[in-house]
């Protein structure tokens, strides 16, 4: 009888270089950056005390497991100097006023509400997305309870479902093959 192949290597001298690689999980209940070793990330500087102080609230908020303080720090930021840019310009407005006198003597809006209402805009986009509102945790499948649970709560239901009676292939597993000739 002919050969296959070539003779496979010895076990120890194999090389797999299709081996999977450790997966890491990420996901709902795992600590958040704030219980993390390096504590959450720290406040831009530029921000005022107000917008620094809600900066830290939201580091210890559930919403906040649920975002990598690597890669979305960038949009956090900018949520947060909206947020700063904003207080500004309202305490802008609250020193001006609505209507300001234009540049020929006549009553004009503040251009600084325009400002507000397209930074508010964006504000919210951003707020969606972050999950930061009911309807928003609600739009992400999220609530701040399952934000609170841990991965294998969430997969409990589904790995301890008691049985695998409706997958016949599975009975083939757990039996010993038995011999029914007879």
């Amino acid at each position: 009888m002919a050969g296959r192949g070539p003779a496979p290597k010895d076990p120890e001298e194999r090389q797999r270089r299709n081996a999977p690689k450790t997966l890491e999980l990420v996901g709902p209940g795992l600590e958040s950056p704030a219980e993390a070793e390096g504590g959450p990330p720290a406040a831009p500087e530029y921000l005022l005390p107000a917008t620094a102080e809600r900066w830290a609230s939201y580091w210890t908020s559930p919403v906040a497991k649920l975002v990598d303080a690597v890669s979305d720090l960038p949009a956090l930021e900018r949520l947060f100097w909206l947020y700063d840019d904003l207080e500004r310009s309202r305490k802008a407005v609250a020193e001006t006023g609505h209507v300001i006198t234009g540049s020929k003597g006549q009553q004009v809006m503040n251009p600084l509400l325009r400002h507000m209402q397209t930074q508010a805009a964006e504000t919210r986009q951003l707020e969606d997305r972050f999950g930061l509102s009911p309807r928003a945790r609600l739009s992400l499948n999220l609530t701040l309870g399952q934000a609170a649970q841990s991965l294998a709560d969430l997969n409990a239901p589904f790995l301890d479902s008691g049985g695998d009676d409706d997958d016949p292939r599975l009975d083939v597993v757990d039996a010993e093959v038995v011999d029914d000739v007879g």
